[in-house]
């Protein structure tokens, strides 16, 4: 829907969820694909409760997060995650929890979200208004429309109108050649000194699965430093700030990408089949992460408990290791990719994963993935000075501040019982 488009080769493969000795699981015969385009530049971890079916409909084979649930990993089908922001001070890494929630990262609302009636848009709101807080300012958006969240693509991409109205309110200027709204440095200093904050309201679509789950409306509020972008080559010849706004062309591609997520936080539940959109918060790096796990509705009331407060000293390291395997992963595809056939390899006997600590009450282990920035070096979600981190995408079936235009889809994680798993990763439908 948004142009992109590219061959894999699949086979089976190992994957390990974080650095050895890190206490994460390591999952064997694995379904994985090596993109042939130059579309995509990183790899990418996919987030779907759903298997996949290569040759026919008799022999599915299960998706990363299936695997995670069918070996009592994780205690649920669902996950929270916001993309982190880098132009905090500290900077803010990404969050990732599997199978629960940190509840240290976001304002909780009582506004629930039904799934998209398309399972590849499953993301879907109202996006009833968008506005900014300048004294007599009109609003850039007045009428609702159905909007998909992405956690891959970098932009928001809105109707053409939406964007005349900023061009108009902010002096932007349309690119055609790069296709980006490229800023000059007096914009930007204009920008900087008004330094406008967005509010985007968000309210049930029409398009959903099962109706509204519940009525109200959601804002999420993102100040311009969630805007201030770096392009870098091959898009511009030399690194460029950019205004992350997209010109859609067509209603299906109305996408709410990464530079939301920024300041938002979403938690989809597949077994309970909703999900919630919440302005995300930013604690301090000395705040320790608050993981509560989310359960299926089958799971009886007195087998369930939260989790508590963990140190996020256990899992220092594991954000650079997550971010070192996916690095390694897309910098190998072309290699490995001229010594592999584009067969499928039939998957070894799989002989089981890293043994993981078993939950007292359910027999369940978790994912857990740090808040806090493990090392100063890390490449971070919104870092303009790093390359293209593609984020973990939100589809249901199935960062740095830099980022050139990725307005692709990759799926994300899943999480945990009472020690779920909580991450906070880089970028990765």
């Amino acid at each position: 829907m948004l142009g992109l488009s590219g061959n894999a080769y699949y086979g089976f493969d190992t994957i390990s969820l974080g650095l050895v000795g890190s206490g994460l699981p390591t999952l064997q015969n694995q379904l994985i694909a090596g993109i042939a385009s130059n579309s995509f530049w990183l790899g990418s971890l996919g987030l779907s409760p759903y298997t996949f079916n290569l040759t026919n409909l008799d022999n599915p084979l299960p998706s990363l997060m299936g695997t995670l649930r069918n070996q009592s990993i994780i205690p649920s089908m669902s996950w929270a995650y916001t993309a982190g922001a880098y132009y905090r001070d500290p900077p803010v890494l990404a969050s990732l929890t599997l199978g629960g929630f940190d509840a240290t990262r976001f304002t909780a609302n009582n506004v629930s979200f039904a799934f998209g009636a398309d399972f590849s848009r499953d993301l879907l709101v109202s996006l009833t208004s968008v506005t900014y807080d300048t004294v007599g300012s009109s609003p850039l958006l007045a009428q609702s429309i159905s909007i998909f969240i992405d956690s891959l693509v970098t932009e928001l991409w809105l109707p053409i109108s939406v964007c005349q109205a900023f061009e108009t309110a902010f002096n932007l200027t349309w690119n055609s050649t790069a296709q980006l709204y490229l800023i000059s440095d007096d914009v930007h200093k204009t920008l900087a000194a008004q330094n406008p904050t967005f509010t985007f309201t968000l309210a049930q679509a029409g398009e959903s699965s099962g109706g509204a789950i519940s009525d109200g409306t959601v804002e999420i509020a993102l100040p311009y430093a969630a805007f201030d972008l770096d392009v870098f080559q091959p898009l511009v010849d030399s690194t460029t700030r950019y205004f992350p706004l997209k010109q859609a062309q067509n209603s299906s591609q109305y996408t709410l990408g990464r530079t939301f997520l920024q300041e938002a936080y979403i938690i989809a539940d597949y077994d309970h089949g909703n999900f919630s959109v919440s302005q995300a918060q930013f604690p301090d790096t000395s705040v320790a992460a608050e993981i509560i796990s989310i359960y299926p509705p089958t799971v009886p009331e007195s087998s369930k408990h939260s989790v508590g407060r963990f140190s996020a000293g256990v899992f220092a390291g594991i954000v650079v290791g997550a971010v070192t395997v996916l690095l390694l992963a897309a910098g190998l595809w072309t290699w490995l990719m001229k010594r592999r056939s584009g067969r499928l390899d039939k998957p070894e006997d799989d002989r089981g994963g890293a043994a993981e600590p078993k939950n007292a009450v359910q027999g369940e282990s978790l994912l857990t993935y740090p808040q806090q920035e493990a090392d100063s070096q890390a490449v971070h979600e919104m870092d303009h000075r790093n390359g293209i981190l593609p984020e973990l995408s939100v589809r249901r079936g199935i960062g740095e501040r830099q980022e050139l235009a990725v307005p692709h889809k990759v799926q994300e994680l899943g999480a945990k019982d009472e020690q779920v798993a909580f991450a906070e990763l880089e970028a990765p439908s």
